[in-house]
């Protein structure tokens, strides 16, 4: 195994050092680094797709998914689509569309609690000229007696398609 230099485990972190010569209040003079929430609210979500899902997709689902968008008409491939998981902390869902590029967004199952009442809930709706469905079931659990969901999840999406 190959060592790691003590130099490149700092190389891009500030190390403060103190004396032990300094006093209490020469200490309490020092300026504090604080990470301001400003900065961390900055991180933009990475979506480079036209569509996006929503979502914590588990593997059953996502291989529903990919069977849905492999179905003509809507024959979408894999750079037109793409999975994203939200965190607790996102940004409201108006600022959440603003800063990612989608065009379609598909919100499947639970979504954080600060988007709960934004989303539209099984109907297709504009908002910041951006088509948005909110499906609130994962689609591999639907079972066959609800046949009517699974309609109604995928005349939407055709009508997204649009």
């Amino acid at each position: 195994m190959e060592g790691v230099s003590l130099a490149d485990l700092y190389k891009f972190d500030e190390i403060y050092w103190v004396p032990q010569d300094k006093t209490e209040s020469q200490l309490a003079e020092t300026p504090i680094a604080n990470i301001e929430k400003e900065t961390i609210a900055a991180v933009k979500p990475k979506v480079s797709t036209p569509w996006v899902v929503v979502g914590t997709i588990a593997e059953a689902e996502s291989a529903r998914l990919k069977l849905i968008f492999s179905a003509p008409p809507l024959v979408l491939g894999p750079t037109e689509w793409s999975v994203y998981t939200p965190s607790e902390e996102e940004p409201s869902l108006t600022e959440f569309l603003k800063e990612t590029s989608a065009q379609r967004y598909i919100f499947i199952g639970q979504q954080p609690a600060s988007w709960q009442g934004e989303l539209p809930t099984t109907e297709i709706d504009k908002i910041e000229s951006k088509l948005v469905y909110f499906f609130p079931r994962y689609i591999s659990s639907l079972t066959d007696t609800e046949k009517t969901l699974k309609m109604a999840f995928w005349n939407a999406l055709k009508e997204m398609k649009g």
